[in-house]
């Protein structure tokens, strides 16, 4: 792992579970500063008790909801007067969605977008003064495989992810000028609490382990992926040896999306 976080400052939404927490985890052990946000309840509660139980000095639990343009401007704040400058931010806060089109709700699909795509405008802009200050900043947003390959019933979810990729691009050369560098990572079938409450979703009789083996065969690599191998391609987004990285996109699915479905046919 790079040695250049000591002393940096990193802000990490959606960062009380899952790739997120992991994802900050790694940043502290790494030597930065780092904040974490997530809306009011148990996971921020859980978070905090982490960070105190485990001494975690330097790492800091906001309460904020990321699609509240008043929460970010508060949470901005914070940021501004304890770290001045943000070296490091990770749009990671978003929502999960099953939304077929004979149920289509248009506030259903707005909240979806709200959380998963506009949030991440809303965050950059309100920390971009932050992001100038460090000279050098990176930001790494996080979408998903379903903005390539997908299934039916999540065209809410699959518009919010698909639009991420676009919005990196077009970020990169926004950003550029100020010296901030902004990349994509999507994940695809990561244990993470969201990935099982879709499956309780789509099989709710269904074993979870036995699902999680059947997935991971399913893998070229054999399994399904963990919060922490997300949170290594974050970090390696985020560091100094992707300094002339921006504008692009890491797939970390195990290599699912290299694999055609009708392989299916004569593979068992």
């Amino acid at each position: 792992m790079s040695s250049g976080f000591a002393g940096k400052t990193a802000f990490v939404t959606g960062g009380t579970g899952g790739i997120g927490w992991s994802t900050a985890l790694a940043l502290h052990d790494a030597g930065a500063r780092v904040a974490i946000c997530g809306r009011a309840g148990d996971g921020l509660e859980r978070a905090r008790a982490r960070i105190s139980d485990n001494g975690l000095a330097g790492m800091l639990a906001l309460e904020a909801d990321v699609s509240s343009q008043t929460d970010i401007a508060r949470a901005g704040e914070i940021l501004q007067e304890r770290f001045g400058h943000l070296d490091i931010l990770v749009n990671n806060a978003g929502i999960d969605s099953f939304q077929r089109l004979d149920a289509f709700s248009p506030e259903r699909f707005g909240k979806v977008m709200d959380v998963n795509v506009t949030s991440v405008f809303l965050v950059i802009s309100q920390v971009l003064p932050l992001l100038r200050a460090a000279r050098s900043a990176s930001i790494v947003t996080i979408g998903s495989i379903h903005g390539h390959i997908t299934t039916a019933g999540r065209s809410d979810y699959v518009a919010s992810k698909s639009a991420l990729v676009g919005a990196t691009r077009a970020l990169a050369l926004d950003l550029a000028p100020d010296r901030i560098r902004i990349n994509l990572v999507s994940p695809g079938a990561i244990e993470t609490p969201m990935l099982l409450r879709g499956w309780a979703v789509k099989a709710p009789d269904a074993d979870p382990e036995t699902l999680k083996a059947k997935a991971g065969a399913l893998h070229p690599c054999g399994r399904i992926g963990t919060p922490e191998d997300v949170a290594s391609a974050v970090m390696f987004l985020v560091g100094d040896e992707a300094g002339f990285i921006t504008g692009t996109e890491i797939l970390v699915d195990g290599g699912m999306s290299c694999r055609l479905a009708m392989t299916a046919l004569w593979d068992e």
